[in-house]
């Protein structure tokens, strides 16, 4: 069940995503991401299509009761009943669509069986550039949804010493053993087995390097099962690409220099296939948004970067 809206929305979600032709509007894409990882890929390019420099959204009952906020809409005061409303020369707020899933019951034809289905409906947040506060109210903080670990404070080599084991637990608590070796290639930084479900890091080389290497191929471990790895129809620079954009999100997100981080363009790699292309980018939104949460989980209070 799709209404019309709602296929309008995804149109110009597949329209946005294969216009990703140039790597800056890419990269200024991955970094936008990280700022509203908990929601859906369609959502995320929702924001971004219809305000770019969105930092923190909400629903407009969600601003008034958490944070004594309004949007600014003459619409929104009318709906108020605010007969004293004068903000006609006022910009109103920016609407930003997003897709709500919809469960519903309904009777399967053929077998007479119940059945549950989903629908998509359009509802509307607002940045928070686009709120004030209401009068008359504390004004209570708004924090960002990021979790902000101030590791790019660090130098590289107690980055490493940090999450390095963070790392290794997320392998192993994944049935993957970690281990270093000497490499003699100078272009290749490690791999990801995954008949022996086991990922190699090159020993012989900086803290930075290694970051690197362990991020891209815990990207493998998650985004490229074995059957994916052989399958033919899979490009291998694609998966490359693919699982360098993911290391690339998660260190931004953390805060590692990622000035090293060779983000290639997946439309290059997807062969025209539309479908190919969004199943790359969604790839990579789901999985650096699983690595984060599990890198947090693991963080917590165990260890307290911010502090060090």
């Amino acid at each position: 069940m799709k209404n019309s809206k709602t296929k309008e929305l995804i149109e110009s979600i597949h329209s946005r995503v294969k216009n990703f032709v140039s790597g800056s509007d890419y990269i200024n894409y991955l970094k936008f991401i990280k700022k509203f990882r908990k929601r859906s890929f369609f959502n995320q390019m929702l924001i971004w299509i219809t305000k770019e420099n969105s930092t923190f959204v909400m629903g407009y009952k969600q601003w008034i009761d958490k944070f004594n906020r309004i949007p600014v809409a003459c619409i929104i005061c009318r709906a108020l009943a605010n007969k004293d409303c004068e903000c006609e020369e006022r910009t109103p707020s920016v609407r930003i669509p997003q897709l709500a899933p919809i469960t519903y019951k309904y009777e399967d034809e053929k077998t007479g069986e119940d059945k549950e289905g989903i629908y998509f409906k359009t509802v509307y947040v607002f940045d928070i550039s686009d709120t004030e506060p209401l009068p008359d109210l504390p004004i209570k903080e708004v924090f960002d949804e990021t979790f902000d670990l101030g590791i790019e404070k660090l130098d590289v080599e107690v980055q490493f010493e940090k999450l390095e084991p963070v790392f290794t637990k997320i392998i192993e608590d994944n049935g993957f053993k970690f281990r270093y070796e000497q490499i003699a290639s100078e272009s290749l930084g490690g791999w990801t087995d995954h008949s022996i479900k086991e990922i190699v890091c090159k020993e012989n080389t900086n803290d930075s390097d290694k970051l690197h290497t362990i991020l891209h191929e815990i990207g493998h471990m998650f985004a490229h099962s074995r059957e994916k790895l052989n399958n033919k129809n899979f490009f291998r620079p694609l998966i490359e690409t693919e699982a360098e954009t993911i290391a690339f999100v998660v260190a931004d997100y953390l805060g590692v220099d990622t000035s090293c981080y060779s983000i290639g363009y997946i439309t290059s790699w997807s062969g025209g296939n539309d479908d190919i292309l969004e199943d790359s980018v969604k790839a990579v939104v789901d999985t650096s948004g699983k690595m984060i949460d599990l890198i947090e989980q693991e963080i917590g209070d165990k260890v307290d970067i911010r502090n060090t």
